[in-house]
């Protein structure tokens, strides 16, 4: 009865807790379907400090990170600074988990292993989860991605095994969380988690802040000292402070207890997740590391000698509810934020300035003459990886002195001299000529087509032009392909039947269409948001034969090896053709490499290739010679595995990327 009472009375904190639990499980078990795919890791502040440590460290966000992950870390660092780790109490499924392992062993009247708060054990034990905090900062920020998902337990099973880990790593967190928490109260929570030992360390706020200060502002005086120094100390601090000390001061709300009040039951040190000895602090406030507000001690008072306050004792009732009502509000607070602000995935610079060995800065340019320009639309500039690409492309443009990209918009923002270039030079310097087939004319029954020009905005992302390409493959019209030429505004040249007769209308219709509702493998439908705008028509400005249209289309491959064409002079040499109208999609030009590299490990093997026949069907030409044999190639190409070599030191054995079902013929190669 005693329990229930306990729960009953806590209600906010079981309410928060099991409302999450149950969220969890109904998004990521599908039990509620929805269309886009559920990101475990959506709201997870571990990330969101890691991603935020990732910017301050390399102005880059690692990334699967969003702004949104930044801002719930943000949150929880207000939380903890001002209030108490109102996270750990109220949101994180992994204290939930452990909460229930622990009504579960009580259950079954086993009894736990104690390990006394401050006792030489509990101090030992404490370190563990400062070095996983140096060891996941460290990886993350050197790799810019997530190091935690290797061995989150809470990432594994949300994702079902089926995420960024390491399995061995992720059934190990798993198995310490269940047993370890099955042993020892909060097993996981007090020696282990890294968001724990942050969350420590940042209730001595001031310490903390104090050794950033140092940090600052010893490398603004031209100190240097690298930022793994800077976590280092952060870990060391946090533990000696947590264990040694213990005691926090500088926090506006604390369990307060009226001595006046207290019968020593010691009913509250045993409801404690934590075991904190609250029946022996006097009249005041109950400061300690591991308190999260959790709110099980005041609970299970009968005196009502403990409450929730901010110094002294008090005997409302009503402030208990502040710590529930606090988490709510933050969290709501971090998704309004991560929602209205966006940190740039990468923001660098180039180009402005040398540093000599000395220490001596030479200006290359004068930074307060450099301009930006804004590129919106940049739809292929979707994660940190993408957005190093499209650097590297700007690094190479005249005049181009920085970039901060933003994946969740697709856009960017170019830092530039304007006395060397200007947006319209940056913009053609970056775009890349795109073509797409909306369909694949019979050249027999259309021998020609004609070209239609169109003028639009907004489209200078190389995949603007196959998003058009699929809307205007929806309407069932015979329309062949589009092509794009730069200019402003942009060049979309149209090939389509001579009979279609399709007017400025209905041109203008299809390109401001907002939304492309893209038909996806197994049915329904992706909604994809578009903002492309029609600015002119041209008409008809040209015909094309059907053949040199197919061809133009068409995106080859070839690769031959000099000293395999050396090696076979004087012999009679073969080709091996499959003809297969599917070669025609890109996943099969992306995988061409991987056969050529499987292949050129067998001698005789001469050339790989991917091209229209003379009846313009796709096909896969292999060149061979002997000792190679159109049976032995049969072999090679529909082996299971394949042996890829990446360099002299990385040969892996990997699944066929492209699967072979019919063979083909071979016939003399006659140059």
């Amino acid at each position: 009865m005693a329990k229930r009472s306990t729960i009953i009375r806590n209600w906010p904190k079981y309410l928060l807790q099991w409302g999450v639990l149950i969220a969890l499980i109904v998004f990521i078990t599908g039990i509620i379907p929805s269309e886009e795919a559920v990101d475990p890791e959506a709201y997870c502040p571990m990330g969101g400090l890691q991603a935020l440590a990732t910017y301050l460290a390399n102005n880059s966000l690692p990334c699967s990170m969003s702004s949104l992950q930044v801002m719930m870390g943000i949150a929880l660092v207000a939380a903890v600074v001002l209030f108490s780790k109102l996270f750990c109490a109220y949101i994180c499924p992994l204290g939930t988990v452990q909460d229930l392992i622990v009504k579960a062993r009580n259950a079954m009247h086993i009894k736990s292993i104690k390990v006394r708060n401050g006792s030489a054990a509990d101090k030992v034990l404490r370190i563990v989860k400062y070095a996983l905090v140096f060891w996941i900062f460290y990886m993350t920020v050197n790799a810019s991605e997530l190091f935690c998902k290797n061995l989150d337990p809470y990432y594994a099973v949300a994702t079902g095994f089926k995420g960024e880990i390491t399995l061995w790593m992720s059934i190990v967190s798993i198995c310490l969380v269940v047993v370890g928490s099955f042993l020892i109260d909060m097993f996981w929570c007090r020696y282990l988690c890294p968001l724990g030992a942050i969350s420590n360390s940042l209730k001595f706020w001031i310490w903390i802040g104090v050794l950033f200060g140092i940090y600052y502002a010893a490398n603004a005086l031209g100190a240097g000292i690298p930022w793994a120094a800077l976590l280092g100390a952060f870990c060391i601090l946090g533990y000696i402070l947590e264990a040694f000390h213990a005691k926090p001061k500088f926090q506006i709300l604390h369990v307060t207890k009226d001595d006046g009040l207290c019968n020593n039951c010691g009913l509250c040190v045993k409801k404690c997740p934590y075991h904190i000895d609250v029946k022996s602090v006097h009249s005041g406030k109950v400061a300690h590391v591991d308190c999260t507000l959790c709110g099980e001690c005041v609970a299970a008072c009968s005196t009502k000698a403990l409450n929730i306050g901010i110094c002294k004792p008090t005997r409302s009732r009503i402030w208990n509810l502040v710590p529930a009502v606090l988490t709510v509000g933050l969290i709501a607070f971090g998704m309004w934020a991560g929602g209205k602000i966006e940190l740039p995935t990468i923001d660098m610079k180039w180009g402005i300035e040398t540093v000599a060995e000395d220490g001596t800065v030479t200006q290359l340019v004068d930074p307060d003459a450099l301009q930006t320009t804004s590129i919106e639309g940049l739809r292929s500039v979707k994660c940190y990886g993408s957005s190093m690409t499209f650097k590297a492309k700007l690094e190479k443009v005249p005049g181009v002195h920085g970039v901060k990209t933003y994946v969740k918009r697709h856009s960017a923002d170019i830092l530039y001299d304007p006395a060397k270039t200007n947006p319209d030079k940056i913009q053609e310097a970056i775009y890349v000529p795109s073509k797409f087939r909306v369909a694949t004319p019979d050249h027999t029954a259309v021998p020609e087509l004609k070209i239609v020009t169109i003028r639009t905005e907004g489209m200078y992302d190389k995949m603007d032009i196959n998003y058009l390409g699929m809307q205007m493959r929806l309407t069932g019209k015979k329309i062949y392909g589009l092509e794009t030429e730069f200019a402003c505004p942009l060049i979309v040249r149209v090939y389509m039947d001579p009979a279609e007769e399709l007017d400025e209308d209905w041109f203008e219709e299809i390109v401001e269409k907002e939304v492309l509702a893209m038909p996806v493998h197994g049915g329904g439908t992706n909604d994809i948001e578009l903002n492309y705008k029609f600015e002119d028509y041209e008409g008809e400005t040209g015909r094309i034969s059907t053949e040199q249209f197919v061809r133009n289309m068409f995106s080859p491959f070839s690769v031959q090896w000099k000293s395999r064409i050396e090696a076979a002079e004087g012999k009679q040499q073969y080709v091996y053709e499959i003809v297969d109208k599917n070669y025609e999609k890109p996943i099969i030009l992306r995988n061409m490499p991987f056969l050529s590299n499987h292949l050129s490990r067998f001698d005789g093997v001469i050339g790989v290739y991917l091209d229209l026949n003379k009846d313009l069907q796709p096909a896969i030409r292999i060149r061979y010679a002997d000792p190679m044999t159109e049976a032995k190639l049969w072999e090679l190409m529909t082996m299971e595995t394949w042996t890829i070599t990446y360099n002299k030191d990385d040969v892996r054995e990997e699944g066929a990327k492209i699967s072979f079902k019919t063979p083909g013929v071979s016939y003399e190669y006659n140059g």
